[in-house]
């Protein structure tokens, strides 16, 4: 009875042993790479991408890791880049948001990027601030591992588009990476009525009309009204941006869009006019401005 409960009691230390194993404990030295973080990824720590939200899902991305933008959230926020890439003491602009998002200083970060250049800087920001085990495991480029999850090649962050863009969720469409908003009213029009904020100011009667177009026919567009192409690309750029046009009534926005359409603009958009505005991004005018010209 007492060799079973030996063999027993054997058998539960033996046991228990194999439970508490753990992988080594990491000292800050390890050299850790894409072509070997495969095998730290089991380790306890912060896993951080550093990356733009839309490469991670266009790019792929390693299970695992979190992200945390550099230039869309750290950078500006908690970071300032005073000369280019090179590190000083002087780029930490906000020590308690390093130390809120990384952590404990003695717990380990692995940090990744595109090619590892963000994630050098931000490591040297980390070794300043005394977090002791901070590895630039370099960029997504050379990782070849089998924890990859495909991104699709398209995605942009970008949301897409509802069927028709117009007055009542223009709102919505605001603030659209690389988008052109053109308000094509006089400039008196726009701080006497009020103006949606968000719009650039392009005259349509001051500087488009007679300059860049000439109406052959009213308000119906030919290609012939094209005065100067290049005056049009000058001040839409990319053909492939997306460019939403308004006015007082969607009149000159849905010729300037015909004309755009012409040129090969594939993303131009007639909001319509200001006059059925209602959101919550307008600015007030001044019913007794008057410009002044001097």
């Amino acid at each position: 009875m007492k060799k079973i409960l030996l063999g027993l009691l054997l058998a539960l230390v033996i046991a228990f042993s194999g439970c508490s194993s753990k992988a080594p404990e990491l000292t800050g030295n390890e050299d850790i790479t894409m072509a070997n973080i495969d095998e730290y990824l089991a380790y306890e720590g912060r896993f951080i991408d550093l990356r733009n939200f839309s490469d991670q899902l266009n790019g792929g991305y390693i299970t695992g890791f979190e992200l945390v933008p550099f230039f869309q959230y750290l950078e500006g926020r908690a970071l300032v880049r005073n000369n280019k890439w090179e590190f000083s003491a002087a780029d930490i602009k906000s020590k308690a948001s390093l130390e809120n998002i990384f952590g404990d200083k003695e717990d380990a970060v692995f940090l990744m990027c595109g090619s590892g250049t963000r994630a050098g800087y931000v490591k040297a920001a980390l070794d300043e601030l005394g977090y002791a085990k901070v590895y630039n495991v370099g960029g997504m480029k050379d990782y070849a591992g089998a924890n990859k999850v495909l991104g699709d090649g398209n995605f942009n962050a970008t949301a897409v588009l509802p069927s028709e863009v117009n007055m009542s969720n223009i709102d919505k469409q605001l603030g659209r990476s690389g988008a052109k908003y053109v308000d094509l009213r006089n400039v008196s029009d726009k701080y006497v009525s009020g103006y949606i904020d968000g719009f650039e100011n392009i005259s349509f009667f001051e500087y488009l009309d007679n300059n860049a177009l000439v109406r052959n026919n009213k308000w119906e567009f030919s290609p012939v009204d094209i005065q100067s192409k290049a005056k049009l690309m000058n001040i839409f750029g990319d053909k492939t941006r997306e460019i939403f046009l308004m006015c007082g009534s969607g009149t000159r926005a849905g010729y300037v869009k015909a004309a755009l359409d012409e040129l090969g603009y594939s993303k131009v958009y007639n909001v319509g006019g200001i006059k059925d505005y209602a959101g919550e991004r307008k600015v007030l005018g001044d019913a007794d401005f008057v410009l002044m010209a001097k």
